[in-house]
């Protein structure tokens, strides 16, 4: 049918000038390109279209982690062998944050309650700055204005000046900072995960220039959402949806929850199943989620080997990989096509390949690469990868 409109088209286009017979002829085609680009789980197969490589200068910050706290590992994005490295004992550093440039990159890390912000060139990598954390511990925010750098966990927040690292303020009412925290894409609102008396409630605005929170959404009771505890958030590029994974015993296919929620209609509008500590990515364009499942961690709850993948525009949730265990962090390219995802330990993929982090093409659904932490001395997996970041190193 969609040919056959095309042929009556192109045939009465022969009526008007070559010029507009010739411009219209490329709008056709430019719109079937689009069309097919954007066939997925719809019936219609992706055409074959080559994945373009990543710039030169593309990389993946990994967060390694054993028993000294092995630190930050650089891959190449295109193809994934390691570039650069940098020991951070003690500790590890769970997230990475870069300025504009991406000359200089930030993280936390320490032992106990010994944790510090740091600052570092990239090229050569190596510490510039250090500040001592008190309240806020190993997780760290950027706002989108660049403007400020935001530590979290344990106890509340730091918010710091991001070129100098000053200290501007801290604010201990956030305390529920298991899924994080997650910066409107728009303006310097942190959203985070609403607490009282040690249950969620719902979802907290909390304004960086205001120093207060300005909003909440009061979403859980008790009765309908028992003992439920909080994984990762994110939010839509528009500010409209946030996405929150949640850990709990309800029985509905899984050990979690993955809650679609309405910013403005300020209601739940969807639950899926999930897993019990499922992770979430956005892609930069804002228009996919996508959501690993690691397992349950220390309390042992399986995994269930699949990668989702909920389009925001069409609000469907779709199986992006089966078979696929242990998948736990994500970090998409600027091309919001390469998709990387690590694993909880290694995991094995449905081609059989025994790895740490796959390169996947999110068009095709195809795997296009792998990297798998070398066995220590004793033939063990002894590393974890903790956290991945899609970034850029250059050494010019």
């Amino acid at each position: 049918m969609l040919f056959r409109s095309l042929k009556v088209v192109v045939s009465k286009s022969h009526k008007i000038s070559f010029q507009v017979s010739k411009w219209f002829s490329a709008a056709i085609v430019a719109l079937l390109f689009l069309y097919f680009l954007s066939c997925d789980d719809n019936g219609v197969e992706p055409r074959d279209i080559p994945l373009p490589p990543l710039p030169d200068d593309a990389a993946i910050f990994v967060s390694m982690d054993d028993a000294d706290g092995l630190g930050m590992l650089i891959l190449n994005a295109n193809t994934l062998e390691p570039i650069d490295s940098m020991y951070t004992t003690p500790g590890f550093p769970f997230s990475i944050e870069f300025s504009p440039d991406y000359n200089t990159w930030y993280s936390s890390w320490g032992r106990n309650a010994n944790y510090c912000l740091y600052s570092g060139s990239i090229h050569p990598i190596e510490i510039l700055n250090s500040i001592p954390l008190i309240y806020a511990k190993g997780y760290l925010a950027q706002s989108p204005d660049r403007g400020y750098i935001v530590a979290y966990g344990y106890k509340g927040i730091d918010v710091f000046e991001r070129e100098t690292l000053n200290l501007l303020y801290q604010d201990t009412t956030i305390t529920d900072t298991f899924a994080g925290i997650t910066f409107s894409k728009k303006q310097n609102n942190i959203y985070y995960v609403w607490t009282e008396k040690g249950e969620i409630v719902g979802i907290g605005v909390f304004n960086i220039e205001l120093k207060k929170t300005i909003d909440t959404l009061r979403l859980f009771n008790r009765i309908k959402y028992p003992d439920i505890a909080s994984s990762d958030i994110v939010v839509s590029n528009d500010d409209k949806y946030l996405f929150f994974s949640a850990w709990n015993w309800r029985g509905l296919g899984g050990y979690g929850s993955f809650f679609v929620i309405d910013l403005i209609e300020r209601r739940i509008i969807k639950e899926y199943p999930a897993g019990a500590f499922s992770q979430l990515g956005i892609s930069p364009d804002g228009i996919n989620v996508y959501m690993g499942d690691p397992g349950g961690y220390l309390y042992i709850l399986p995994s269930l080997k699949k990668v989702w993948r909920y389009d925001i525009k069409n609000k469907t949730m779709n199986i992006f990989f089966d078979s696929f265990g242990g998948t736990d962090q994500f970090a998409s390219a600027d091309d919001n096509r390469t998709i990387f995802i690590s694993a909880w330990g290694q995991f094995k993929t449905p081609d059989g390949i025994d790895a740490s982090i796959v390169k996947v093409d999110a068009l095709t659904k195809k795997i296009i690469g792998s990297y798998t932490i070398p066995k220590d001395s004793l033939g063990n997996y002894s590393r974890l990868i903790r956290n991945i970041k899609f970034g850029k190193y250059s050494i010019n």
